[in-house]
Order: structure tokens, then sequence, then C-alpha cells
């Protein structure tokens, strides 16, 4: 056997592994982040998403338990009942009479 034929491959065969291994590598690095569905960039994106849709959720309940509060206390509460209807809806009580007065605008001089 020949010097060559025992240490198995030659420097330029070695080196030309090194770069195929290389490229390889990088390929396979830019599937990860590029390749559509699976990538490392839909991976972020849906990161973002569900953090969107996390904080939207957060602020849905508690509104949610703002009007259950509220249905509560139009249930159980009447002065509050009573006092929304007169300031939204206009509404009086029996012989009860509303007066307007409208401010007068100072003539300028």
């Amino acid at each position: 056997m020949t010097r060559q034929q025992k240490k198995g491959l030659s420097r330029q065969e070695r080196k030309r592994l090194r770069r195929i291994i290389l490229l390889a590598a990088i390929v396979v690095v830019l599937v990860l982040l590029f390749f559509p569905g699976h990538s490392l960039m839909s991976y972020h994106h849906m990161r973002k998403k569900v953090s969107a849709l996390t904080l939207q959720n957060r602020r849905l309940e508690e509104r949610n338990r703002e009007l259950a509060a509220e249905i509560k206390r139009l249930r159980t509460d009447d002065a509050y009942l009573e006092e929304l209807a007169r300031k939204k809806y206009g509404l009086l009580k029996d012989n009860e009479t509303v007066y307007e007065f409208k401010s007068r605008k100072k003539k300028s001089k």
C-alpha cells in the first residue's frame, strides 16, 4: 500500500468534503429559517399573534366582568336603576316636573 492510500483522503478531497458539508449546513439553516409553514420566521410570527390574542382575550374578560357587575347592580340596586333611568332616558316620577334653565349668552361689546 502506498502512503496516500493509508492516510485515506487526500488534502484536496478533505477540502472538497469540508466545503460540501459547509454548503449542506448552510442549506439546512436556510430551509429552517425560511421554509414556508415550518420556518423560524413563521414561528416568530405565530408567537406574536398568540401574544396579541392573549392580550385581547384578557381585555375582553375584564370587560365581561365589568358588564356582569353592571347587570348584577341593575338587578339588585333600585336606586342605581332609578338614577340611570333619569340620567340616560330622562324618565320622571309621577307628579314630577323638569325645569330646564338655559344660560344667557353675554353680548360682546
